[in-house]
């Protein structure tokens, strides 16, 4: 092999390494609600909620106001930090996240 056809062997190579990070897709955000007083680490959904917000008290009440849909049988509406979660009354279990709107 030549020293020409090494040096653009090696150009090329160098080339596609520095596009691919650039080529990569990138994964759509996940919905999640960041640590925070109540809850010491990122909750998706799927997770179990911290006890306190299964309690009656903690639910949204004007839920249909802030433009969320009617939470299931045995759910409600509560707020962590900048999300409102629907979280199971009977489980604690996270069934949808959504962002507060400002």
């Amino acid at each position: 092999m030549n020293n020409k056809t090494l040096i653009a062997s090696l150009a090329l190579v160098a080339g596609l390494a520095g596009i691919a990070p650039i080529v990569q897709a990138d994964d759509p955000p996940q919905k999640t609600v960041q640590p925070g007083v109540n809850n010491t680490r990122a909750l998706v959904v799927g997770d179990r909620a911290p006890d306190v917000y299964q309690r009656s008290e903690k639910a949204l009440g004007n839920w249909k106001q802030k433009g969320l849909k009617a939470p299931k049988d045995q759910a409600q509406w509560v707020q962590i930090n900048d999300k409102y979660m629907m979280v199971m009354i009977t489980n604690g279990m996270i069934v949808d996240i959504t962002p507060v709107e400002r």
